[in-house]
């Protein structure tokens, strides 16, 4: 579990970049969605494949929206102190882990487990 000072902040700073990157990815996708650069074309077969790229950005911006939530979670957690600790089992989550994925909630052999 993280006990320095350094460490959680580190961490806490590496979560809030990564928020701000995606807070600014999710502002240009939902631009996109709304049409602000390029409105739908009159011609049919063109209007398809924009509306085709729609699904994909919309999937995106799923994507992004769930990478938020979970980073939410994580600066809560670091909050409360239970910041590396495997929200199914209760152990600690790895280090490799944790830099791969900082905002993991569950420790390796969980994910494993629930993804059998």
């Amino acid at each position: 579990m993280l006990n320095e000072t350094k460490d959680t902040e580190a961490i806490r700073t590496r979560l809030l970049a990564r928020q701000r990157e995606l807070t600014v990815r999710s502002e240009r996708l939902r631009a996109d969605q709304r049409r602000v650069a390029e409105p739908l074309s009159a011609d049919a077969p063109d209007r398809a494949i924009q509306q085709e790229n729609d699904e994909v950005v919309d999937l995106l911006d799923d994507a992004v929206a769930s990478e938020l939530k979970s980073i939410r979670q994580a600066i809560a957690r670091l909050d409360a102190g239970r910041y590396g600790i495997c929200t199914s089992c209760g152990q600690e989550i790895g280090e490799k882990r944790l830099k791969a994925v900082p905002y993991a909630e569950q420790c390796q052999s969980c994910v494993a487990l629930d993804n059998s």
